[in-house]
């Protein structure tokens, strides 16, 4: 069954058939002589034509007429359905959606976006709830919380797994999102260069939008570094200031206060990969799980089946028996230690030592030490082999991410940042 699978998230609308992500489209449109350019093209001159950019139209979709220097432009619905358009040819206009959508979408949106799909010739379309089909590997009874974060808001969904998997309850929190954390980062760094070089990047459209094209990768580092460096290049003349990782926590508190105050810690907390940017986000929350960029694609290729023959246009909650019968994977919950022979690496099998620690490095080698391109490692300690994150490497476990020591059982499966494909635990006989 062939299909395709979008994570309508504005930050970067990711679109992806099975696990493999065709297409990156951030929800900015700028418009330039006339012509509407979209997502990665427009987020690199945004900043340039502040007056011609838009950034807010998933965020307020809607049929509100709009201020805009295009004819083309009445209202944000228009540029959704542009944009819209636009994934549906470079994607090869495929017959069949899976499109997971933020729980902050309220009826009368979700009934626009579907009418948007139907006229950019999306044929069969199934929506659903973007926190569900993210989480439902992580469902293990009870109530939880996921939490993701969009450019102008962040929102937090209550789901509850017993008999049904189901969303009970959403909380959007409008003075959370990723554009708000760029813009008070900015502040920071342009100080620092008006400090040392007495260089303001907000003077210059040119300079402002490098500022903000480095404010990704400086966050980035400051996740495993206490400081980092901001290079920008402008006419002929290199600037850099040093950026605190203590500096970045203390102008984003106001931010993560307002989102820690909302989050409910006697609750299991399923923290999206878009958090996993932020540094120090995770240092105050206790009971909490990061989902890895492609849990989203992962439950879609799992459960497609029972996705794709539903009669329901939007769906918010699945029949937890529903869910384990359809699953297009095996259920390999009662494995064990004791059953590991090999990794399966590119399709590569490689026989495990439980005398020696096998790592795994970024050009999908096996070398028996440690190396600056290693990803992740796996020993036999106490019994069982054991998964590490070397080198501050992001991995991630079943689609967790793994910050401590994981023991490993028969059909898991790894993902490391630098790999192209998974690694996965198998028994040869």
């Amino acid at each position: 069954m062939s299909y395709m699978i979008i994570d309508l998230n504005d930050t970067n609308i990711r679109v992806g058939k099975g696990e493999q992500i065709l297409l990156n489209s951030p929800g900015y449109a700028v418009i330039k002589d006339e012509k509407i350019t979209f997502g990665m093209q427009a987020e690199k001159i945004k900043y340039i034509y502040p007056r011609n950019t838009h950034d807010d139209y998933w965020y307020r979709l809607g049929q509100v007429t709009i201020q805009s220097t295009s004819n083309q432009i009445r209202h944000n619905a228009d540029l959704a359905y542009m944009q819209l358009a636009e994934i549906y040819e470079q994607t090869g206009k495929p017959a069949k959606w899976i499109i997971a959508v933020p729980a902050s979408f309220n009826q009368e949106q979700l009934a626009l976006l579907l009418g948007l799909l139907k006229a950019a010739d999306f044929t069969e379309v199934q929506l659903i709830d973007s926190a569900l089909l993210a989480s439902i590997n992580n469902l293990m009874g009870g109530e939880h919380i996921h939490l993701d974060i969009q450019l102008h808001q962040s929102v937090l969904t209550t789901l509850e797994s017993g008999d049904k998997h189901n969303v009970t309850a959403t909380n959007v929190l409008p003075d959370a999102g990723l554009l708000g954390i760029y813009e008070e980062c900015a502040k920071l760094i342009s100080n620092e260069f008006i400090t040392q070089f007495r260089f303001d990047p907000h003077h210059h459209a040119e300079s402002e939008q490098l500022l903000f094209e480095n404010i990704p990768s400086c966050l980035n580092k400051l996740n495993t570094s206490p400081m980092s460096k901001v290079d920008i290049e402008y006419k002929g003349r290199t600037y850099s200031a040093n950026i605190s990782r203590e500096a970045i926590l203390e102008v984003l508190s106001p931010i993560y206060d307002g989102i820690y105050k909302n989050i409910d810690d006697t609750k299991s907390l399923l923290l999206s990969h878009r958090f996993s940017m932020l540094p120090g986000f995770q240092d105050n929350l206790s009971n909490v799980n990061f989902l890895d960029e492609f849990a989203l694609f992962t439950s879609a290729k799992a459960y497609s089946t029972l996705l794709l023959n539903n009669d329901s246009n939007y769906l918010s909650e699945l029949p937890t028996d529903e869910v384990k019968k359809n699953s297009n994977h095996s259920d390999t919950t009662n494995s064990s230690t004791i059953g590991i022979t090999h990794v399966l690496l590119d399709g590569i099998a490689y026989k495990l030592n439980k005398q020696q620690d096998c790592y795994i490095t970024t050009d999908n080698t096996i070398e028996a030490s440690l190396k600056s391109n290693t990803c992740f490692s796996i020993r036999f300690i106490g019994g069982q082999f054991l998964l590490s994150a070397e080198n501050n490497t992001h991995i991630s476990l079943n689609n967790v991410i793994v910050k401590d020591s994981q023991s490993l059982k028969l059909g898991d499966n790894i993902k490391a940042a630098g790999l192209e494909t998974n690694t996965i635990l198998i028994k040869v006989s």
